[in-house]
């Protein structure tokens, strides 16, 4: 059984975070997690170290940087591919 205070993860999402408080509804237990305020289903998490966190956030936001910075990159790029390269207004 979980408490308060623990860290977990929610293996559908990756989701981790610190169990706040639980709460019941319809015979099921949930957790709310400090890093993103929502509930879980407490048999949906599993119990992780704190160094573990660390190093997942740390990764994981590197990780978002990078594939941001793709996203921005193909855009910019795409942008131009789709152009005609007039100089009309259209008004």
């Amino acid at each position: 059984m979980f408490k308060v205070g623990e860290t977990v993860r929610y293996g559908r999402t990756g989701t981790v975070g610190k169990i706040v408080t639980f709460s019941e509804e319809m015979g099921e237990t949930f957790a709310e997690l400090d890093s993103t305020g929502m509930y879980y289903r407490i048999d949906q998490l599993t119990a992780i170290k704190e160094e573990k966190r660390r190093e997942e956030k740390t990764r994981d936001s590197t990780r978002d940087f990078k594939e941001e910075q793709e996203k921005i990159r193909d855009m910019q790029e795409n942008a131009w591919r789709n152009t005609d390269q007039s100089c009309e207004g259209g008004g």
